[in-house]
């Protein structure tokens, strides 16, 4: 059976790029990471019209499993940029509420018997991106003009 349940049990902050592990709670799996480039948190939100950053964690927390999904030849799963920030927010939005009921979850919350690591680490392992990525808003929308004048200059 394949994992359908991932738990992230650690988040680690590189010089340049965060990492998440992954953990499988049920089916047949070993634990996985995946890295994101620092920057990859304002690109998210600009590409995909997103309002917080705990919107981006989530998206960026839901790409590898969106990437598996679509590798397994499901068209709905591919990324695409959307022509308003509107649309591709909830194309996103549609994107995760698909895996989570066709393909797989992501949790984040902590195990009941967390296994020596301090309680507050282990209840949210995300309080870390929380804590320190900064997301600035002139930046975003430098890169969302970026993506429209892209998205015009090719329709």
């Amino acid at each position: 059976m394949g994992v359908r349940t991932w738990r992230i049990t650690h988040v680690e902050e590189g010089p340049d790029a965060w990492t998440f592990l992954y953990e499988p709670v049920d089916g047949d799996g070993g634990t996985v990471a995946a890295s994101f480039p620092k920057e990859a948190f304002e690109h998210r939100m600009a590409e995909h019209g997103l309002t917080s950053l705990d919107e981006v964690i989530e998206a960026l927390l839901y790409e590898p499993l969106l990437s598996w999904m679509h590798a397994d030849g499901d068209p709905d799963a591919q990324v695409r940029l959307e022509g308003d920030a509107a649309s591709a927010r909830a194309r996103l939005q549609g994107q995760i509420a698909a895996c989570r009921e066709q393909y797989g979850q992501v949790l984040t919350d902590a195990p009941a018997a967390a296994s020596g690591r301090s309680a507050q680490a282990a209840a949210d392992p995300l309080q870390a991106l929380r804590d320190r990525v900064r997301i600035d808003p002139v930046r975003v929308a430098t890169i969302r003009l970026a993506i429209d004048r892209h998205l015009l200059g090719s329709a």
